[in-house]
């Protein structure tokens, strides 16, 4: 007889108890009942615990963390592979994001069909102060193909942005998955990227979109006090891992996505940022101002910023199952 899945959510919070809130009562209405969720708050209010009292669920804990670890740390902290609450799934729900009813049903129903040690559910989008966008309009719908994703098409995806999304992510507990970046990187926006190199097996992608992603203006989120030429800089040295460790195989799945979803230009602007315009092939073709530009730029910030994510990359598996 097959184990009845049951998930520990992790909750990382700080200073928004409207949103956590809000994040709580779609945790309260999910059609999947065997759950339960610790919040993880870093904030300097007293708010967070008095919003978390005020449900009087037994299933919802509260922990504050002994000093505050800032955003990127707190987050990281969820993704432990250890149980906490008896649960044999973990998920993440930030506190300024929400779930749709069925969210844990649908998870719960791809489990029953398959053994997967990691899975990255499909997102909603809802603009902050308008409304939740059209169910067509998602955050990693255009990216993967509904099934297995190899660490390989994962890894091809950092050329053009940040591939997983923390607020997808459902990981087996007390195996060998562990999602955490650490202490080396310290800017939040480089750790769904940094996380996206820990995956070295292929996980399941589900496209129907239950969860829902936030979007806000910077200001209003962890990221409000990290440099765009710090983030620049990391996923730089992201990139230059990708393409040092998988060469060819990367660049045509890279490629490939180009073509699928109209991104020529971006992966030729990708590259010769990395100082290799040379790889997008035939891409670089009327092209060649764009990537002058970008390979200038990138080997300016090779010398005005520090690398973030040299001291992380240096513990990442380089093999992966393709």
């Amino acid at each position: 007889m097959k184990q009845l899945t049951m998930f520990e959510i992790r909750i990382p919070a700080c200073n928004r108890p409207k949103m956590l809130r809000r994040a709580l009562n779609s945790l309260q209405v999910q059609t999947y009942p065997h759950w339960t969720a610790t919040v993880f708050d870093d904030s300097t209010s007293p708010e967070p615990k008095e919003v978390v009292e005020s449900f009087g669920d037994h299933r919802i804990s509260y922990l504050r963390n002994h000093q505050r670890l800032g955003a990127a740390v707190n987050i990281d902290q969820c993704f432990s592979p250890t149980q906490r609450a008896g649960g044999n799934y973990a998920c993440l729900l930030e506190d300024d994001n929400f779930w749709l009813p069925d969210f844990l049903s649908l998870v719960a129903c791809q489990l029953e069909t398959g053994n997967w040690s990691l899975i990255l559910a499909n997102q909603r989008v809802s603009e902050e102060g308008v409304s939740l966008r059209p169910a067509t309009e998602t955050t990693r719908g255009d990216w993967f193909s509904a099934g297995c994703v190899s660490p390989l098409e994962l890894r091809a995806t950092l050329l053009f942005m940040e591939g997983l999304s923390n607020g997808g992510l459902v990981w087996e507990l007390d195996g060998e998955t562990d999602l955490r970046v650490g202490f080396n990187v310290r800017e939040t926006g480089l750790h769904e990227a940094c996380r996206s190199l820990l995956v070295v097996s292929p996980f399941l992608f589900i496209e129907e979109p239950q969860a829902v992603w936030t979007l806000m203006p910077k200001s209003n989120t962890a990221r409000v006090t990290e440099s765009n030429r710090m983030i620049n800089r990391g996923m730089q040295s992201i990139r230059d891992f990708v393409l040092r460790v998988h060469g060819d195989a990367v660049v045509s799945a890279a490629r490939a996505l180009a073509l699928r979803l109209g991104l020529a230009s971006q992966l030729v602007e990708s590259l010769a940022y990395n100082g290799c315009p040379n790889l997008a092939g035939e891409f670089l073709r009327r092209r060649l101002i764009l990537a002058s530009r970008a390979f200038v730029k990138g080997l300016a910030i090779r010398f005005i910023e520090k690398d973030p994510c040299a001291a992380f990359l240096k513990s990442v598996p380089t093999s992966i199952i393709s």
